[in-house]
């Protein structure tokens, strides 16, 4: 059937006649998009309306694929034309990103997104760049697409090893050169003055940023973590790099007032706790604590000085190409292990990150990386699976140092006064508060002036302080307030309807970013505990 709708597929007019006399009153939609569908002639209407008494603004091209991201795009194109931009919202009909669709089913996608978003065509300009005649894909592209698609199958897989010979790779291969080539042709064709895209790590969404940035056009990119009414924005750098050099620069001379100092205390405590906290939708232990030395008899430890290494979850964006001197996560892991076993002068746990257990099939387990590099583990090396009821944090309170990759705990640790190794290329790497070894070898001398005297790599005071800043400010000032968040889709668009959002001052200009507006990260540092905009009655 596959291969008959595929062939099918290639007949012009076939599918456009089929979808005319079967499917038009009936248009199949996700639950995210079924959503919005009927409001969004009401919500156009309005943007045009707004947009009439606004400043003349950019011209934003915007781009998405995947039901979901379509759906949080056009609301934010939405609200941007009412800020008086020109906005064209460009998308690729696809529904996954890992299995081939039959060019049938595409076309068929293509026609519903198209019947929906012909809906606020008065205010958006949409555009399918499947319709979009591919061109030549320059040379200087090719090595950046491949590296990319090289990306998407270890992010799919969650596996560091990529073949290049799989049928993964084959079809995000094809998929990434021929998304390159449409976007080139409308960007040179539309001349954007700003590039609006998720992400911007991966998939097409990783295209679209490096299209944005071959053909020289600013690129903002913009991702989720579990905080409701708050998004991460970046203006440059991927978001998923966490590019908060700005944002640092801005405050690391800034001490912490009472009301900021209080209210960092409070999320760590709940995070620590395994609550939930505030706006922060997530609990990030499956268990809450027992303490320190409670943990370090049912784990059999003695006196000797701890080393913690706190691994991350392979596939996430945040640890995707991240690595500085090692070839990756797992190559890391390996060495220091290695290293470790022979050196029984500190005692060594490895705590594998619990969000393991949510592993695709194949994905690239910690614990695999481990009995591969210590088939037989001596007995000063400990492993916590990640499926064990340990509080993560009962084991920071034993740790003498704390290795890490680019997990946001080696942040909690520096801000208990725990010196962190850094191995990989993270966020919070060279603020002054963690060692962050350029090579092997300077990473074996920090271990072995550990190994010789556990006090040696201690931080100072105004280290922990540094920490302490860094902490605050990249969990409550770098997410700007957003009013409606991918995962928490039905629950914030009911909180925030689209003229209710548009009408909140803290939101206005959180979308004032999306077209270049400045960051202002001086000014809202100094805010010593945003106020989040509360739901309309």
């Amino acid at each position: 059937m596959a291969s008959l709708k595929g062939w099918l597929g290639h007949i012009p007019g076939l599918v456009e006649l089929d979808w005319y006399l079967r499917t038009r009153h009936r248009v199949e939609l996700h639950r995210m998009l079924r959503h919005i569908a009927p409001w969004l002639w009401q919500w156009a209407h309005q943007a045009v309306e707004a947009a009439a008494t606004a400043p003349r603004g950019r011209r934003v091209a915007v781009f998405a694929m995947l039901a979901p991201w379509v759906a949080h795009t056009t609301l934010l194109s939405l609200a941007l034309r009412a800020l008086g931009h020109r906005v064209a919202l460009g998308y690729l009909p696809y529904q996954n990103w890992s299995d081939r669709e039959t060019r049938w089913d595409v076309r068929k996608w293509d026609l519903n997104y198209r019947a929906l978003l012909s809906q606020a065509r008065v205010a958006l300009e949409p555009v399918s760049l499947l319709r979009v005649g591919p061109g030549p894909v320059p040379a200087a592209l090719e090595p950046a697409l491949r590296a990319l698609t090289r990306r998407d199958v270890a992010y799919t897989r969650q596996r560091e090893d990529v073949d290049e010979r799989s049928p993964l790779f084959a079809l995000r291969w094809q998929r990434n050169r021929r998304a390159a080539a449409a976007l080139l042709r409308w960007w040179r064709t539309w001349r954007p003055d700003v590039v609006v895209v998720p992400n911007a790590t991966v998939l097409e969404f990783g295209v679209a940023y490096l299209v944005a940035r071959h053909l020289g056009l600013p690129v903002v990119s913009y991702e989720f973590e579990y905080q409701k009414g708050h998004a991460w924005i970046s203006q440059g750098a991927p978001v998923m790099a966490l590019d908060t050099d700005d944002l640092w620069a801005a405050v690391r001379d800034q001490d912490l007032t009472p009301a900021q100092w209080q209210r960092l205390q409070a999320l760590m405590t709940a995070r620590r706790g395994g609550r939930t906290w505030g706006d922060h939708a997530r609990a990030w232990q499956n268990t809450g604590r027992a303490g320190g030395e409670a943990l370090r008899q049912r784990l059999g430890l003695d006196d000797r000085p701890v080393v913690l290494i706190a691994t991350n979850v392979f596939g996430d964006s945040v640890t995707l190409d991240r690595q500085v001197f090692s070839q990756g996560m797992a190559d890391w892991l390996a060495d220091t292990l290695r290293f470790f076993a022979r050196r029984p002068q500190m005692q060594v746990v490895v705590r594998v990150h619990p969000g393991e257990a949510l592993l695709v099939p194949g994905g690239m387990s910690m614990l695999q990386v481990i009995r591969q590099a210590l088939p037989q583990p001596p007995a000063h090396i400990h492993v916590v699976p990640p499926d064990a009821k340990i509080n993560t944090y009962d084991l920071v309170d034993l740790a003498a140092l704390g290795l890490v990759y680019t997990t946001t705990l080696g942040l909690e640790m520096a801000t208990d006064g725990v010196p962190v190794v850094v191995a990989g290329q993270v966020h919070y790497r060279g603020r002054g508060f963690t060692w962050d070894p350029a090579t092997w070898d300077a990473y074996y001398d920090l271990l072995e002036r550990a190994l010789r005297d556990p006090a040696a790599l201690a931080l100072t005071p105004a280290q922990v302080e540094a920490a302490r800043r860094y902490a605050y400010h990249f969990f409550f000032t770098y997410p700007r307030p957003f009013p409606w968040h991918l995962m928490f889709w039905e629950e914030t668009l009911a909180a925030w309807p689209w003229d209710k959002a548009l009408a909140e001052p803290a939101f206005r200009e959180t979308f004032g970013l999306f077209a270049g507006e400045p960051m202002r990260w001086a000014a809202w540092a100094r805010a010593e505990a945003e106020p989040f905009p509360q739901p309309p009655s």
